[in-house]
């Protein structure tokens, strides 16, 4: 597993390495999230899930991670209560507002092969409500002169997300015993394959290592709460949740630990946040701690 990490490291660095010199650009990281979230994830998705034993008390994860996804922002907008409405919007728009799809599913495939992709795949339709629904209020309401919250919006987000579409057509496939053709199975195998490298070399790309002095004191405040939140939650269910799934646990775990969803960014820019160096610094410091957390959880535990 190690080796494996070294590989996604290197991945990372070569991304990031290919954009120092110019020869990938911030277009080219368009083309590659468009092909990561449209083709390959989907693909791994359609693989892991076609004949996976499933059932509904998976249900459990995407309630959690709503739940969570509210109680955290109503905290850190709290912890925050004293700064301006950019600052409370920005902040109360990146908690809870997770990396599911470009970090997470990649490094799970790697570390849990099996069945991984089936938890955090639930998890990610609690965490695609939150983003598109909660996380665009948040931003609406603390802007200046934004758009108001529009639930066309939020249906829009989910029925047009290509990775959540294609999880809920599979989950729904799989609850009633239907399964796709063993070619079909190859050829999905194939793409599937490009996932990781592809994800991870777009990570590279994303990697933005400039701080800004001016929001570092407010940076490390929300990273603090960031992750103590996720992992004061994280242990309470490990020890209080009623469950027998101890995979459950680990996913939600993992999950409320991950780094900051680069969705943030256009909502930024679209409810015309001052805070944007905030956001694009937070984001990136989030996605190496969350490698790190990542590799240390999988050294000891996996």
């Amino acid at each position: 597993m190690t080796e494996q990490f070294i590989m996604i490291i290197l991945l990372i660095a070569l991304g990031y390495l290919l954009k120092r010199i110019n020869f990938l650009k911030a277009a080219d990281s368009q083309v590659l999230s468009t092909l990561v979230l449209n083709v390959t994830l989907p693909s791994l998705v359609i693989v892991n899930l076609n004949s996976a034993a499933l059932d509904f008390s998976f249900s459990i994860l995407p309630i959690m991670m709503i739940a969570y996804g509210v109680l955290a922002k109503i905290t850190v907008l709290w912890l925050f209560n004293r700064h301006n409405n950019h600052i409370k919007g920005t902040v109360g728009m990146m908690t809870a507002s997770l990396n599911i799809g470009l970090f997470a599913y990649p490094l799970v495939d790697t570390i849990w092969p099996k069945n991984g992709m089936i938890y955090f795949g639930m998890a990610d339709i609690g965490g695609a409500i939150i983003m598109f629904g909660v996380t665009y209020f948040v931003g609406s309401y603390f802007s200046q002169g934004g758009d108001q919250f529009d639930f066309k919006y939020l249906g829009k987000k989910l029925i047009t997300s290509v990775p959540l579409v294609t999880y809920i057509i599979m989950f729904t496939l799989n609850m009633l015993n239907i399964h796709l053709p063993k070619v079909s199975i190859d050829f999905f195998t194939i793409i599937s394959k490009a996932n990781m490298p592809l994800s991870m070399i777009l990570l590279g790309v994303m990697l933005n290592f400039k701080i800004e002095r001016h929001f570092l004191p407010i940076a490390i405040k929300y990273l603090l709460a960031h992750y103590g939140l996720g992992l004061i939650a994280g242990l309470l269910v490990h020890f209080l949740l009623p469950v027998s799934d101890e995979m459950i646990k680990t996913t939600l775990l993992i999950a409320w630990l991950l780094p900051v969803g680069v969705a943030i960014i256009p909502y930024s820019i679209q409810f015309k946040y001052k805070t944007l160096p905030l956001v694009g610094m937070v984001t990136n410091i989030s996605i190496v701690i969350s490698i790190i957390i990542l590799y240390i959880y999988q050294a000891l535990f996996v």
